[in-house]
């Protein structure tokens, strides 16, 4: 059998570079856990900066309104990474 023959066996799966992994759309984010965490301390960031704001006397409020809104989609996504990543794993238990 000569070397040509060969490599007409080798699998498409094998050699290709398109992204048909059926894992790729299962992952809770592309950051993984990390993206979870980093984004708890990013909404707690944000949370303190609104609290601080609305406290101090001398600065204007619509700052601290606008900070609260940011920490309200952040802790959406955050949610919702935390689903995903709880479905996630319990499909790779089943």
């Amino acid at each position: 059998m000569s070397s040509h023959e060969e490599e007409d066996t080798v699998s498409p799966h094998d050699n290709t570079t398109s992204p048909q992994d059926p894992e790729r759309g299962l992952s809770a984010t592309r950051l993984g856990y990390f993206g979870i965490l980093a984004e708890t301390v990013g909404f707690l960031l944000v949370l303190f900066v609104g609290v601080r704001f609305l406290i101090a006397g001398g600065q204007p409020d619509f700052i601290a309104w606008i900070s609260f809104a940011i920490a309200v989609v952040l802790l959406a996504d955050l949610l919702r990474r935390i689903i995903r990543a709880m479905r996630r794993d319990r499909r790779a238990r089943a």
